[in-house]
C-alpha cells in the first residue's frame, strides 16, 4: 500500500473489495488470506511510524552530542565539505541505533567513527518517504556553537569491514583499465558506483541495462551458483551432510556478498531467497521461487514497513516476478506444442532428427520471454517513478545477456589476483580479459543508446492509467479465455496506441525541477530531449542532475549555468554551451536563448542572480548575495538559503523550507508547464 496522504482511503477500498470477495466461495480463502497480510501491513506500518515518531520527539529540536559510523559520503558544494548518512551509536554518552542524513560535513570517510555536537530535525515532507524508505529518520546540521567534528578512528562494525574490502577490490580490479571500462566492471563486480562515469551511466539507461550495472539478484545466483559449483562441484556431495555444509556456505558467501554492496535491496532479496534455499536443504523441504520472495519481502520490511518504498525494492522485486511469469509461460507452451507434435506424429516412438532444432529455439524463445515479462513488469514502477524507459531493454537484454556472466567471473578473478602479487601473471591475463568484455558491453550501449527511443519519459498520472488500462485489459483476456494469438497483439497495439498519444500529450511540455542538497539545490530545465541546467556545485549535487537528465530522456545539455562566483571544483556536466559565472565581469549581464527557456544571468560583486523566461511566467534564481537598486519581479522563485532581497515573488519552489521562508505553505521541489498553458506542481 502507498505510504501517502491516500493511505486511508486506499486501504479502506483495499478492504472493501476483499470483503465482497468473500462472499463468493471461489475466491473466500484468497480473500482471507489477503485481509489477514493487510492487518499485518497495516500493523507494521503503525509501528514504524510510531518509532519514528518517538525518535523525533525525544531527540530533534535542541543540540546533541552524536557518537556515530559514517556509513556513505559524497562531496558536497564547498571543499573539505561532505553530504554523509551516519549511523548514530550514542546520544549524549546513552546507547541508541538510527540513521541520520547530514547535508554539510566537515570532510571524513565512509566506514569512520565520528563525534560531534549535531542539531536535529524531522525531514522536509517532499523528501521525507525517501528518506524513510532507505532508513533514515532524521536529518542532522553541525552545531556551529559547538566543538569541531572529532574522528575517532575506523569503525570494527561488518558493515564497515565490508566496505574496506569493497574499496580494495574495487582499486585492485581498476589498477590495468582505462577509466570507462574499469568504473563499469567495478560496479557490476563490486558494486562500487563512484568511478563509474556520467556518459556510461546514460548509455546504459539509453539501452535499457541498467540493471546490469546494479549488483542484484543475477550477480548473487552467479556468486554462489557457478562459482561454488567450480569449487564445490556436485559430484562431489555424496551424502546429504556435504549438500548442508554446502548450503551453509552459500548462505555466509550471500552474506558477504550483502555487506560488501552496501546492503542494496536487490541483493538483500537474493541472499534471504538463498538462505530460504539453505533451510530446504536442512528441513528436507526445496523451497519454491515465489515463497523465498514472500520472505524476504517480510524480511525486510519488518524493521521499516516503509522499505517498499524503495525504489531498488520495487524494481527488484516486480522484476523477479515478471521472470517467474515469463519462465511459467514459456513452459506451458512448450509443453502444448510438443503434446501437439507428438500427437500429430506418425509414429510415435522415432524421434525425428530435426527435433533438437525446437529444443534449441525454445532456448531462445525462453529467453526472450522472460526479458520480455521482466521489462513488462518493471515498466510500471518505471513510468509511476517518472524515469524514463528504453524501447530496446528487451533486444539489449536478450543480446548481451550472455555477457554478463564470464565478465562476473573474470572481474571477481581479476580483482582477488590483483590482491596477491605473486599471482601478477594471472592477474594481467584476467584483467586484458576483462577489459575485452566490458569493452564489447560498453560499446553496444554507447550505439544503442543514440538511437531514437532509447530515452522515453511518461507523465506519471498519464502512466497510471495506462498501466491501469493495460491491466484490466490483461485480466479480461484471462477471464475471458480469449486466444494468446489474439490478447497479444490486441494488447500490445493499446500499448503502442497510449505510448504515442502519451508522447503527443507531453510534448513541448516544460519541466522545472529542484535536485541535489537543500544547500546548494541545482535547477534543471528541460523539455522533450533538450535542457538547460543551473549548477551549484559539489559531486552530490552533479550526481543528482546526471539522473535527473537520465529520468528525463535528455539528450541534449544545450546550456550548463554555473552559478558559483569563486568555484573550487569543476564542473563536468558536459554540454554545448556553458557559462561560468566567475569568468564574468562584475554588474555585467548576458542573454541566451535556449529551447526550454530563456536564460537572463546577471554577475554582481558577491553572487549571481538567472532569471528564466518560459512562455509569459518567469522564474529567478539566486546565488549568493545580490543587491540592486529595483527588485526584479517574477512569478516563481527557486529558493536556496540565500535570502532574496532582490527579488520579488508570488510562488516559491524549494526542496526544504528556509529560515526567511513562511513555513505554513506547502512547498513544491517541481512544476510543469505548457508555454501558453495550464501547470502543474509536485
Amino acid at each position: 500500500m502507498p505510504q501517502t496522504e491516500l493511505f486511508v482511503p486506499f486501504a479502506a477500498f483495499f478492504v472493501a473489495v476483499c470483503l465482497v470477495l468473500c462472499i463468493f466461495d471461489a475466491a473466500r480463502k484468497a480473500a482471507l488470506c489477503i485481509l489477514l497480510g493487510t492487518a499485518v501491513g497495516m500493523a507494521s506500518v503503525l509501528h514504524t511510524a510510531n518509532r519514528l515518531e518517538r525518535i523525533r520527539v525525544q531527540y530533534a529540536g535542541r543540540p546533541l552530542v552524536l557518537t556515530a559510523e559514517v556509513e556513505n559520503t559524497a562531496d558536497s558544494y564547498d571543499p573539505g565539505i561532505v553530504d554523509a548518512v551516519l549511523h548514530v551509536e550514542k546520544v549524549n554518552d546513552s546507547a541508541a541505533s538510527f540513521r541520520v542524513e547530514c547535508s554539510a560535513l566537515p570532510e571524513c570517510k565512509a566506514g569512520e567513527r565520528v563525534q560531534g555536537r549535531f542539531i536535529l530535525s524531522a525531514p522536509a515532507s517532499g523528501s521525507r518517504v525517501s528518506l524513510y524508505a532507505d532508513g533514515i529518520a532524521l536529518q542532522a546540521e553541525m552545531d556551529e556553537d559547538g566543538p569541531e567534528l572529532t574522528v575517532l578512528g575506523e569503525s570494527g562494525s561488518f558493515r564497515a569491514r565490508t566496505h574496506r574490502l569493497q574499496q580494495r577490490l574495487s582499486a585492485s580490479l581498476r589498477r590495468r583499465m582505462d577509466g570507462k571500462t574499469g568504473g563499469v566492471l567495478a560496479a557490476m563486480t563490486t558494486g562500487d558506483r563512484s568511478y563509474l562515469s556520467s556518459a556510461m551511466r546514460s548509455a546504459y539507461r539509453g539501452a535499457g541495462l541498467a540493471h546490469v550495472l546494479v549488483v542484484s539478484g543475477m550477480h548473487v545466483s552467479i556468486l554462489c551458483g557457478d562459482i561454488l559449483s567450480t569449487l564445490l562441484p556436485y559430484e562431489w556431495e555424496q551424502s546429504y551432510r556435504r549438500r548442508r555444509r554446502r548450503a551453509v556456505f552459500r548462505s555466509l558467501l550471500a552474506f558477504l556478498l550483502m555487506g560488501v554492496t552496501g546492503f542494496t535491496p536487490s541483493v538483500c532479496r537474493a541472499a534471504v531467497a538463498v538462505w530460504v534455499g539453505a533451510l530446504g536443504v536442512w528441513l528436507y523441504g526445496p523451497p519454491d521461487t515465489l515463497t523465498s520472495l514472500a520472505v524476504a519481502g517480510i524480511v525486510m520490511t519488518a524493521g521499516n514497513s516503509y522499505a517498499v518504498c524503495d525504489i531498488g525494492f520495487e524494481l527488484s522485486f516486480a522484476a523477479v516476478v515478471g521472470t517467474v511469469a515469463g519462465g511459467v509461460c514459456i513452459r506451458r507452451a512448450r509443453d502444448a506444442w510438443y503434446r501437439q507434435f507428438w500427437k500429430n506424429a506418425k509414429n510415435p516412438v522415432k524421434r525425428p532428427w530435426y527435433f533438437k532444432l525446437p529444443e534449441r529455439l525454445w532456448s531462445l524463445a525462453e529467453s526472450i520471454c522472460i526479458s520480455f515479462c521482466a521489462s513488462v513488469a518493471t515498466f510500471p514502477v518505471l513510468v509511476l517513478r517518472g524515469l524514463s524507459v528504453s524501447i530496446y531493454a528487451v533486444a539489449s537484454s536478450v543480446a548481451v545477456l550472455w555477457l554478463i556472466q564470464p565478465m562476473m567471473l573474470l572481474g571477481l578473478g581479476t580483482a582477488f589476483a590483483g590482491l596477491v602479487p605473486a599471482l601478477a601473471p594471472l592477474y594481467g591475463v584476467l584483467s586484458a580479459a576483462s577489459a575485452a568484455l566490458t569493452g564489447l558491453l560498453d560499446r553496444w550501449a554507447v550505439w544503442i543508446s543514440a538511437k531514437p527511443g532509447a530515452g522515453i519519459y511518461f507523465d506519471t498520472a498519464y502512466a497510471a492509467i495506462v498501466c491501469l488500462v493495460l491491466i484490466l485489459l490483461c485480466w479480461l483476456a484471462f477471464h475471458w479465455r480469449v486466444r494468446l494469438r489474439v490478447a497479444g497483439p490486441c494488447i500490445l497495439l493499446a500499448a503502442a496506441v497510449s505510448i504515442g498519444l502519451g508522447n503527443a500529450l507531453s510534448r513541448d511540455v516544460v519541466h522545472i525541477d529542484l535536485v541535489g542538497s537543500a544547500n546548494a539545490p541545482a535547477v534543471v530545465v528541460t523539455q522533450n530531449d533538450t535542457a538547460v541546467v543551473l549548477f551549484r556545485g559539489g559531486a552530490s549535487a552533479q550526481n543528482a542532475v546526471e539522473n535527473q537528465l537520465a529520468r528525463r530522456g535528455v539528450q541534449t545539455v544545450e546550456l550548463v549555468a554555473d552559478l558559483r562566483t569563486n568555484p573550487k571544483t569543476a564542473c563536468t556536466l558536459e554540454a554545448e554551451r556553458t557559462l561560468p559565472a566567475a569568468e564574468m565581469a562584475v554588474n555585467t549581464a548576458q542573454k541566451l536563448r535556449c529551447t526550454p527557456a530563456l536564460v537572463e544571468m546577471l554577475r554582481t560583486r558577491n553572487g549571481c542572480l538567472v532569471r528564466l523566461t518560459v512562455g509569459n511566467r518567469q522564474f529567478a534564481v539566486v546565488n549568493g548575495t545580490v543587491e540592486l537598486a529595483k527588485q526584479v519581479t517574477v512569478q516563481w522563485l527557486m529558493a536556496s538559503p540565500a535570502k532574496p532581497d532582490a527579488v520579488q515573488y508570488k510562488n516559491v519552489l524549494a526542496l526544504r523550507s528556509y529560515d526567511w521562508m513562511d513555513n505554513r505553505k506547502e512547498l513544491a521541489a517541481s512544476i510543469s508547464l505548457r508555454r501558453h498553458g495550464g501547470l502543474k506542481t509536485e
